[in-house]
């Protein structure tokens, strides 16, 4: 039995490395919109991992995959226009990517005697200002986005899908994705506020939040949001089921002041431009997962693991400039093992 893993962007492509590290074989779709083909050619040095070009809302490309080497057993989609960002692209392709494109893959999956397809959803489902318990019976809340909106769409399809042709679907609801994957997107407008927070210390720009930065919310590292979409693949329940996949709770300012002193502990100076003032705040929202159940705990934090994707982008940055200093001045060195200090509003 093998996976197909459509979409080997971001989280794709470190779902692929753990699925191999698993002995898996994996079958790989991308269409190469926003990915970098050098990081696939070192997954496809690996054994077991077979990749082709290829775009999810191409029938013809889809059937090939499923085709392509042994029978496929699982299909995690994360092939999306995730950007909210007007600059990513087009609204038709965002819209042929988001909804015509999983519409192709259910289809195929069903045609293929798949059992199992899970999405990458999206907490945003439930808006950017829930309140109260954020648990999986949550309502929709207001979307602001043709991305996000089309999360909404996804839902109900594979709850079709699952009533009239019988497969189990999953929705992982995603926390905001931070950290170093072998994608690890270096376009403003494809990442999410902590890797591009520390792509703009190491440009030496400020950092820069915006109005809705207070907002709490969830946020997962990409090693375990990979974790726990193969755990997923092992759900109990039969028919459609949303799961919030998450990490922890904070606000984009709260991690950019986090990023900030991250940068003053290695002897960098870096502004924060943030909005005047603090709205007023009720009770947090108090987001939980069905995943607890089964025993699934994220392992990675904001403290610990921020320095990496800092000296990740410090690094990136020495090898195209050419200048081998910090944008603090200082020379670059392996990152401290001592945590810096927590961060509080």
């Amino acid at each position: 039995m093998a996976s197909l893993v459509t979409g080997i962007g971001y989280i794709g492509s470190r779902l692929v490395e753990l699925l191999l590290d698993r002995g898996e074989t994996v079958i790989g779709l991308d269409n190469l919109f926003s990915t970098d083909r050098e990081a696939i050619r070192r997954l496809e040095d690996r054994p077991g991992f077979t990749f082709l070009e290829g775009d999810v809302a191409d029938e013809g490309a889809v059937r090939r995959a499923f085709t392509a080497e042994q029978r496929v057993n699982t299909v995690y989609h994360l092939a999306a226009q995730s950007s909210s960002s007007p600059a990513a692209a087009s609204v038709g392709y965002s819209e042929r990517a988001n909804l015509v494109g999983p519409r192709v893959v259910l289809e195929q999956a069903c045609a293929a005697g798949v059992s199992t397809f899970i999405f990458g959803g999206s907490i945003q489902v439930y808006g950017r200002h829930a309140t109260g318990v954020v648990d999986e019976s949550h309502p929709y809340g207001p979307i602001l986005d043709i991305s996000h909106l089309s999360k909404l769409y996804v839902e109900k399809l594979m709850e079709m899908f699952s009533i009239t042709r019988g497969l189990r679907c999953i929705s992982a609801r995603l926390a905001l994705v931070y950290g170093v994957s072998p994608v690890t997107k270096s376009d403003p407008v494809f990442m999410t506020a902590p890797n591009k927070f520390c792509l703009q210390v190491a440009r030496g720009e400020p950092i820069r939040v915006n109005s809705s930065a207070f907002n709490p919310t969830s946020m997962i590292h990409v090693d375990d949001a990979a974790r726990g979409l193969m755990t997923l693949a092992q759900w109990p329940r039969p028919g459609y089921s949303p799961v919030n996949l998450l990490g922890e709770t904070a606000s984009v300012t709260q991690v950019a002041r986090l990023v900030q002193k991250i940068a003053s502990h290695w002897g960098m100076v870096v502004a924060l431009e943030c909005p005047e003032g603090v709205p007023s705040r009720g009770a947090l929202p108090e987001f939980r997962s069905a995943m607890a159940g089964i025993g699934f705990q994220p392992q990675r934090s904001l403290q610990r693991d921020l320095p990496a994707v800092l000296d990740h982008f410090l690094t990136s940055t020495q090898h195209s400039a050419p200048s081998t200093q910090h944008p603090g001045g200082g020379e670059h060195s392996a990152p401290s093992t001592q945590h810096p200090p927590e961060v509080a509003e």
